[in-house]
């Protein structure tokens, strides 16, 4: 049984009403409505007179915030119902000098008034402190509350970013594979003869006497010993294949075809190059009326090629969401941690959102829709947790 989040505290403004834990602190300042820290969480509240609609509103926030910070990624949104007005929930991680900050911004309209609510805190805090930020924002309410009427048409969101390049050498299979057996030996002069350690000594990683520079040094130390990587391993629509490995700060990203990319960055890096290769970014999630599907059938479209089946057209009549996401190209991403032995898998339909598929059961796999920030948190939990 869940233990109940001690919210004791709590908090006014002319717009709306909160209850926080009582060692959480309040300042003044003159920047805001409300201001709380506590737990490396930062709460502010700011309002402002306006009669738009809340989907005007997100739609002026979701196309600011990119460009507030160099580097912002907009995680999810979703519609919010709990706070007696018209509401959107924004999430959001931006880069910063100490490392990245997850950003959860609540913005609800009154008729006359615009009201952001927002919670900071470290991304690598993002997973302790989840349970207590969601009870806080679940009991903010409007002090002016407006009836909440079910929204026929939600505002568009915008298409996520290009994702973010790996700065570094890129290398064949070989070349990798020869770099990783230098981990904790000793150079062997016959390398520099062949083709693998002519690539390496090419792109700067060797010296040509075989000396290994301090950032060649940087890059073997995750692969000293038996360490085994994160993966997150994608079969795109295309057909190719492409993996994102991380030895905590050594990524190998790459193709077969292609090569790899082969570089040292910080964990805060690896979760933005992980939620790029995913397209993360925000999507309207709307459940699946069937929450199954037989095996067999699921496990063919998942491996793709010409022998991906047609939903039956019984399922295709009884859930047009499903059958949306079922027509439109998938990307299928296999994000495996050590010490795992089921990977989380996870399937983007494009121009459709996410879903996760689940559990087999008796010939039935669960197959469920997922919000971006959901799987965003899959990511945070692999890379970080």
């Amino acid at each position: 049984m869940a233990v109940p989040v001690p919210l004791g505290t709590e908090d006014r403004t002319a717009r709306l009403t909160l209850r926080r834990p009582d060692h959480w602190r309040r300042e003044d300042t003159a920047q805001a409505d409300l201001r709380v820290t506590g737990d490396d969480v930062v709460l502010t509240v700011r309002s402002r007179p306006s009669d738009r609609a809340i989907g005007d509103e997100n739609t002026g926030l979701l196309a600011r915030l990119p460009g507030s910070v160099d580097g912002l990624l907009l995680v999810g949104c979703d519609p919010w119902t709990t706070a007696g007005a018209p509401a959107r929930l924004v999430e959001y991680v931006r880069p910063d000098e100490g490392g990245d900050v997850a950003g959860t911004h609540l913005l609800f309209v009154t008729g006359r008034h615009r009201v952001d609510l927002t919670i900071e805190r470290p991304l690598a805090r993002l997973l302790a402190t989840d349970e207590l930020v969601l009870a806080v924002l679940e009991s903010v309410r409007a002090a002016e509350p407006v009836p909440v009427r079910p929204e026929r048409d939600l505002e568009p969101l915008p298409a996520p970013g290009p994702a973010p390049v790996l700065d570094g050498p890129r290398l064949s299979g070989a070349a990798v594979g020869t770099l990783t057996s230098l981990a904790g030996r000793r150079w062997d002069p016959t390398l520099l003869r062949t083709a693998a350690g002519r690539e390496l000594i090419d792109a700067g990683l060797v010296g040509r006497l075989g000396t290994l520079p301090e950032a060649t040094q940087a890059l073997l130390e995750p692969w000293q010993g038996d360490a085994q990587p994160v993966t997150l391993e994608q079969h795109l629509p295309d057909g190719g294949v492409s993996r994102l490995q991380a030895w905590s700060q050594t990524v190998v990203d790459g193709t077969d075809e292609a090569g790899s990319v082969v570089a040292s960055v910080t964990p805060d890096r690896v979760v933005a190059l992980a939620a790029g290769r995913l397209g993360i970014g925000p999507t309207w999630t709307f459940p699946f009326r069937t929450g199954s599907l037989p095996a067999h059938l699921l496990g063919r479209k998942l491996a793709g090629g010409a022998d991906a089946p047609d939903l039956p057209a019984s399922i295709v009549e009884a859930d047009p969401r499903l059958a949306r996401f079922w027509a439109a190209p998938w990307t299928v991403s296999y994000l495996r941690r050590p010490g795992r032995p089921n990977p989380v898998t996870i399937v983007r339909a494009e121009g459709q959102g996410f879903a996760r598929v689940g559990t087999t059961t008796a010939g039935e796999t669960a197959f469920r829709t997922d919000s971006p920030a959901n799987v965003y948190r899959s990511v945070v939990r692999a890379l970080l947790g």
